[in-house]
């Protein structure tokens, strides 16, 4: 076993045995965030860890689109538009390639890693535009999981919640 194949194989195992912790990473950085520009409920959480276990397949050598295998909820917000998901994809991406390189991975798992990330972009933004525009086009790589519409309240109505008086009042 040459060495770039044990790194190759040390990095698909992170991915595929132990999504946790990059998911983990992924929203420590995400929390981190200035608080106007991420909402407190990411579009992207339950499917984080079942990507980075696909993406884990993709560096152990399967062929197929990571995100196309991905079963898992993918939460589409029209108040959050694709500027959201782009926002939300680019932290994960951010954490996944610096977990490559920390693992002593190079260049083509970057490229795995960033491939992956492009189509799992690319596809939720295209069904994004699809509950916006029902003959706009189909996303050219599918997603494998469930795609739900996320309604969310404006700002204004997540600072100053109906009852909370009321129910703040009860506790003291």
């Amino acid at each position: 076993m040459t060495e770039r194949t044990r790194r190759t194989a040390g990095v698909a195992r992170v991915f595929t045995q132990q999504p946790e912790r990059l998911a983990a990473a992924w929203r420590r950085v995400r929390c981190m965030g200035n608080a106007k520009t991420f909402a407190p409920q990411s579009l992207l959480d339950g499917l984080v860890e079942p990507f980075i276990r696909e993406v884990g397949m993709n560096l152990a050598g399967e062929k197929s689109s990571a995100w196309s295998r991905t079963r898992a909820v993918l939460r589409l917000s029209a108040a959050r538009g694709a500027r959201g998901l782009y926002e939300e994809f680019a932290l994960l991406r951010r954490c996944m390639v610096d977990a490559v390189e920390v693992l002593g991975g190079g260049d083509p798992e970057r490229a795995v890693v960033n491939r992956s990330v492009d189509e799992a972009v690319d596809s939720a933004v295209a069904l994004l535009q699809r509950l916006k525009d029902a003959s706009a086009e189909e996303p050219r790589v599918p997603f494998g999981g469930l795609v739900v519409e996320w309604f969310e309240r404006g700002p204004e109505a997540r600072q100053r919640q109906p009852g909370a008086e009321a129910n703040r009042a009860a506790l003291h």
